[in-house]
């Protein structure tokens, strides 16, 4: 726990834009997976019912009988892991993606490989990831190069990548930004599934499958370790943990605190980070995959995947505890859900610090749920002292239009004194006390509430231009402070937190909740956690000038300080046991 630091610090505070708004019974499947037809499992059941599984069971062992009994063995045999051929058997094998089997064959360790792809206009972005993984003391990743450029960049970094390119984007185009939900977007994301099914085919390599805004920030390879059984394990959008909702059942599968969600389809599941054996299932159900988003260009790639996990009902299982199910893709596969706690998204990260409420550390965060575009996916990430990189960019120079470099200035932000604003109106929409139903949503921004957090985080966007203006007069970079909201932000209307989301208000937000990270210029200014960023030299650390301003007992009467207990945590050095006072 940190309070914002600096090298000039006084009771002043900084913004730009207010965003004020804001499956009854399991059935044994194994023997199922090699032999049910998709057509046969793409059946909408009712709630609570496995009729659709059965009958399909039934006639898959009906034909068995007709062709004798070793059809249901070899159906059994077929979730095995494929053996692996030699390495010189089809090491030269060039899959659809443009990768050899031989690459990965060589770039894997222990049978692992992590990969992900970008072209050159997240450059930052594959630099980033790759030093991420470096600093574990990891060497088995790869990254699929979109353009040329970026083929450079990476052989040049020394990381194993080949020329990818893409299937459905023109070559111009292919190097710029995509934009989220632009049809670009999802054409890339056609590339990515297919990357996905070539992987799948080098036998005996399993893969980890990373979007190029994840921050990996723990070796994951042991945690997938304890789940040989599992055909894949996926990332999720469920906004609070459930790891321990049966305890039950789900304590004595867990290792250290850890295990899967309990399950697999009380959320949605997010593609960005994916865990594959080599498979049959594996194999099947990414070939399906494919086929189906190729055969239909408006389909998003993760809406196909949450349709194919949940074929024939599969999502109505009695789960048993190990946060696995072998119902999915109609019984084809198990499949089990990591836990948002520790393969974090953009919420539950960001927002909740979920990870610290519930005491464990965190593998990944997915910068999703957030709301600045490519910049705003960069700046939480060195908000939260996970970016790397940043040497290379000259960042610790500070704005490059000033005459001196490396000269910071920051503050301890204030709020409205407590006579101008209760923030008792947002604390009791907090979690637990407020449950999802407890008050209704907030419709329009004429609503008192609303019009309270504009209050407040106007009041901080005040101290902000003002800040800005002397750290401009100072010939010194501004660096944010942290940014108290009473309102979550959300893109629909809701109550004041995430449906489903469990955290208290008010709370530090994201950055991008309150200031348009698409239209700023980033080179101004710094994030609030500047100074503990891993690369922040330390000779700058040690170079700190505190000014006390005095305030009028007039003008202190006007604001006060965050309330006591507020929680904003950062990482990096400087930092928990190695800050001043060792907390």
């Amino acid at each position: 726990r940190a309070s914002a630091m600096g090298l000039t610090s006084a009771r002043w505070a900084v913004g730009v834009v207010i965003a004020a708004l804001l499956c009854a019974s399991s059935v044994d499947a194994r023997a199922l997976r090699a032999e049910l037809d998709v057509g046969v499992t793409d059946i909408v059941a009712p709630k609570g019912s496995n009729e659709p599984i059965a009958r399909a069971r039934d006639q898959v062992l009906a034909d068995a009988d007709e062709v004798g009994s070793s059809s249901t063995d070899d159906a059994a045999a077929a979730v095995e892991t494929p053996k692996p051929t030699s390495s010189s058997d089809d090491d030269d094998d060039v899959l659809s993606t443009g990768i050899t089997k031989g690459l990965v064959r060589r770039t894997a360790v222990d049978g692992v490989v992590f990969v992900t792809w970008a072209n050159n206009h997240y450059k930052d972005f594959a630099r980033f990831w790759t030093m991420r993984l470096k600093s574990l003391g990891l060497t088995n990743f790869m990254v699929g190069a979109m353009d040329d450029e970026l083929y450079q960049y990476m052989t040049e970094m020394g990381v194993a990548t080949w020329h990818m390119g893409s299937k459905g984007i023109e070559k111009d185009a292919v190097k710029k930004d995509f934009g989220w939900g632009s049809q670009n977007f999802h054409k890339m994301g056609r590339d990515k599934i297919r990357l996905i099914r070539d992987f799948t085919e080098v036998e005996g390599i399993s893969v980890l499958i990373s979007d190029i805004d994840v921050a990996w920030l723990r070796d994951p390879t042991p945690f997938f370790k304890r789940y040989p059984s599992a055909d894949i394990l996926v990332s999720t959008d469920l906004l609070r943990s459930e790891i321990a909702l049966d305890p039950t059942l789900q304590t004595p599968h867990m290792v250290d605190g850890e295990g899967l969600e309990f399950h697999v389809c009380h959320a949605a599941s997010n593609i960005g980070m994916m865990w594959f054996r080599p498979t049959r299932g594996s194999q099947q159900l990414t070939r399906e995959w494919v086929r189906r988003i190729e055969a239909d260009d408006k389909l998003w790639d993760q809406n196909a995947f949450n349709d194919l996990k949940a074929l024939a009902g599969a999502c109505a299982y009695a789960p048993d505890g190990t946060g696995l199910t072998d119902t999915t893709f109609g019984g084809r596969v198990t499949m089990g859900t990591l836990p948002v706690s520790q393969f974090s998204n953009g919420h539950t990260f960001y927002a909740q610090r979920l990870h610290t409420r519930v005491g464990l550390e965190p593998y990944a965060v997915h910068n999703t749920f957030q709301f600045g575009g490519t910049p705003g996916k960069r700046h939480r990430a060195r908000e939260a002292n996970a970016w790397l990189g940043d040497e290379e960019i000259n960042y610790f120079d500070g704005d490059p239009e000033l005459p001196e470099k490396g000269m910071f200035m920051s503050y301890t932000p204030r709020i409205p004194s407590a006579e101008a604003l209760n923030l008792t109106m947002f604390a009791e929409r907090s979690w637990p006390e407020a449950q999802d139903d407890t008050f209704p949503a907030i419709e329009t921004v004429d609503e008192e509430i609303v019009q309270r957090n504009k209050e407040l985080v106007s009041f901080q966007i005040k101290q902000i231009k003002t800040a800005a203006a002397i750290a401009q007069t100072l010939g010194r970079t501004l660096v944010l402070p942290p940014i108290l909201c009473g309102l979550d932000r959300v893109w629909f209307p809701h109550f004041g937190r995430f449906p489903g989301s469990a955290f208290a208000l008010p709370f530090v937000c994201p950055v991008d909740h309150v200031i348009n990270m698409d239209l700023a210029d980033a080179s101004k200014f710094r994030e609030w956690t500047f100074y503990s960023h891993p690369e922040f030299p330390a000779e700058m650390r040690e170079s700190v000038a505190t000014v006390e301003v005095e305030a009028s007992d007039a003008d202190d009467a006007l604001s006060r300080p965050f309330p006591d207990g507020t929680e904003y945590c950062v990482r990096g050095p400087g930092t928990g046991g190695d800050s001043p006072d060792g907390d």
